[in-house]
């Protein structure tokens, strides 16, 4: 039986009803700061413990992984302390906002043997099954180019929110590219299947009305030769939207920009040139962000995919291997993003990005 703690419960509820669903798993204690909040969780999901802070976690022996869903900017902190503390981690996404952060996150979880997992749920849509096993099997020739959006209007997310709320906080903002950025370009660099070696990025000069930078276009150069444009705002007037588009030789994939909710079908569209006479992009009818072949009871806020997420994480704990979305994979996004959000911070301008150094 896993001993799971949830630190952070604001988006920490959705995986702690995740874990809560898998027979080998129980969530034995919640943290947050807002300790009436956390007692309330408590009580609502049976959960035995309420512990005041994260030391208190991390101390606590009966606890084998902690959730991490805490504010980006402790992420990296909060990993690293758990790590040193020999739990094993799933924290929510930026893995960290430093490249130091994240090379010391990789060391840990590797010297100790320790599982570490960045959770990027997106990766577990089922809108995007077909597309990356079309891909992996070089179905659609080498990848040449291709584009990831997160486009999410910020007033669904802050309007009910206090001034001092860390995602608009002026100290601690929520950044563009660290913020939603790890959903655009982590799923498409595994869709794509490329390593980045260059980056430059833009803000818009428009800034919010929260005084924050709501927009970012960034390109990216991959070591294939391949490019990437990865564009993050918080300012578009539309519907929230993930959208992904992958280039080949020999083929081509788009997702839909109209995605309607998380439990709806949505369209992907695909193109290839061993089907010379289509004149139009191929239409297919998929799941959105929920997997059919799992009960509806299993379904969140995002479908089943932090179901399916919490799953994959606890079975890579249970044999001993790396998680998908293991320290040094998802370094290779987050460390692009960092690189990328630095050329946007200084007006623009290419930014190489480093190797981080593997240790035995």
């Amino acid at each position: 039986m896993h001993t799971i703690a949830i630190i952070g419960l604001g988006q920490g509820l959705s995986h702690l009803q995740a874990f809560q669903m898998l027979p080998d798993c129980r969530v034995v204690a919640v943290c947050d700061a807002d300790q009436a909040l956390a007692q309330r969780i408590a009580i609502q999901y049976n959960v035995a413990t309420v512990h005041p802070h994260i030391d208190a976690v991390l101390s606590d022996r009966s606890i084998d992984a902690v959730v991490i869903a805490t504010p980006d900017h402790l992420h990296g902190a909060h990993a690293i302390m758990a790590l040193q503390a020999g739990k094993h981690v799933l924290c929510e996404i930026p893995m960290a906002l430093t490249i130091d952060e994240c090379q010391q996150i990789i060391t840990l979880s590797e010297r100790h043997g320790l599982t570490y997992q960045m959770g990027n749920q997106v990766r577990y849509a089922a809108c995007l099954t077909d597309i990356a096993a079309l891909l992996r099997a070089g179905d659609l020739g080498p990848i040449f180019y291709g584009e990831g959006e997160y486009l999410h209007d910020y007033h669904d997310i802050v309007d009910d929110r206090p001034a001092d709320h860390w995602r608009i906080d002026p100290v601690t903002p929520q950044t563009t590219l660290l913020g939603g950025g790890p959903h655009a370009l982590d799923t498409l660099r595994w869709l794509m299947g490329v390593r980045y070696v260059e980056a430059q990025a833009y803000h818009v000069s428009i800034p919010s009305e929260w005084h924050t930078t709501h927009t970012t276009v960034a390109l990216l150069k991959a070591d294939s030769g391949a490019v990437s444009k990865i564009t993050v705002s918080y300012g578009m007037q539309r519907p929230y939207c993930l959208y992904y588009s992958v280039y080949g030789s020999a083929g081509s994939f788009e997702r839909s920009r109209d995605q309607g909710s998380p439990m709806a079908e949505t369209t992907n569209y695909y193109s290839h040139r061993k089907l010379s006479g289509a004149r139009r992009l191929i239409p297919a009818t998929v799941p959105n962000w929920y997997n059919p072949r799992l009960p509806r009871s299993m379904m969140l806020g995002h479908g089943t995919m932090e179901v399916e997420q919490a799953q994959r994480f606890v079975a890579a704990i249970a044999a001993n291997r790396l998680a998908d979305i293991n320290a040094r994979e998802a370094a290779d996004s987050i460390v692009p993003l960092i690189c990328a959000l630095q050329s946007a911070d200084q007006g623009g301008g290419v930014v190489h990005i480093p190797e981080l150094e593997v240790h035995s």
